[in-house]
């Protein structure tokens, strides 16, 4: 079973250099790393164009590491700067012999003034998304979408974007986060047994799932039927890993497991306990 680095991927190599965060990356026993174009606003980019792609392809190889995927967080809705930013984020990660692009569709957590319908919401994600997936597909790089958001989440919501995107290009997949779907009060389970031909990218986490009036603490997010989710390390919550887990063996799924790993215990403990539950499935 191989694993990828991802939480802290970016931050380690921001703070120490991309040399350090490779050296961590091995030394911890991830195959391949997934990197963010950029957490945010004022992180910084660490792999800002072509160049320094090839540097980074590099300084991986020499350490036994590859790129699993590329992650762009952006929304695409009536954004033709996204689009063409995403089309420069692929050439970037095919310099990198990275199969994968991942990237976000409609960043919108929390209902706002204004917010488009459904239907309009998904149907500008998928047009934005045909594009990128078909300037990516000659550089041999396939786009994948995970459900997120108010829109595109859980099984119909998902669907509803990527059955039109599917039908106008071939070039993309599936990125199978097992907690995401809680946030529209799905199990996992339930995306995954959908999806499980097109899943070529997993994400794993974990959450406590409470019924609370109030959160009891800053760890705690809002479920859109009125739950609390608090991540936890791997097999300590209430994702149904066991049944996710045998979906993807079921469908001979051979691709690396990203820990993407932001709950409040410790950071490397929730490394090796996470490695140790999943490789039961080897």
């Amino acid at each position: 079973m191989r694993f990828t680095f991802y939480t802290r991927f970016n931050s380690t190599a921001a703070r120490l250099g991309m040399e350090a965060a490779a050296d961590y990356a091995a030394e911890h026993g991830f195959s391949a790393v997934e990197v963010l174009e950029s957490a945010g606003p004022k992180d910084p980019v660490l792999i800002p164009d072509r160049e320094a792609a090839r540097k980074t392809k590099q300084i991986l190889a020499q350490r036994g590491l590859s790129t699993a995927c590329w992650s762009v967080g952006t929304t695409v809705y009536k954004s033709p700067a996204a689009v063409e930013s995403l089309k420069r984020q692929a050439e970037i990660a095919s310099e990198l012999e990275c199969p994968f692009l991942h990237h976000t569709l409609l960043l919108w957590l929390a209902p706002f003034e204004g917010m488009p319908s459904f239907s309009e919401g998904i149907a500008c994600a998928a047009d934005a998304a045909v594009q990128v997936a078909r300037y990516a597909e000659p550089l041999g790089v396939k786009c994948i979408y995970e459900d997120q958001g108010l829109y595109a989440n859980g099984v119909e919501g998902f669907g509803a974007f990527y059955r039109q995107v599917k039908q106008c290009c071939g070039n993309v997949g599936v990125c199978g986060d097992v907690g995401n779907s809680l946030f529209v009060d799905e199990g996992a389970e339930r995306f995954f047994e959908a999806y499980a031909e097109d899943i070529c990218h997993v994400h794993i986490k974990d959450y406590l799932v409470k019924k609370f009036k109030n959160p009891p603490s800053r760890h705690w997010y809002p479920t859109r039927g009125g739950r609390w989710l608090r991540e936890t390390m791997v097999g300590d919550g209430n994702v149904n890993l066991d049944r996710c887990m045998d979906i993807l063996k079921k469908a001979g799924y051979s691709g690396t497991y990203a820990l993407e790993l932001s709950h409040p215990e410790p950071f490397e403990e929730g490394v090796k306990q996470a490695m140790t539950y999943l490789s039961r499935w080897e």
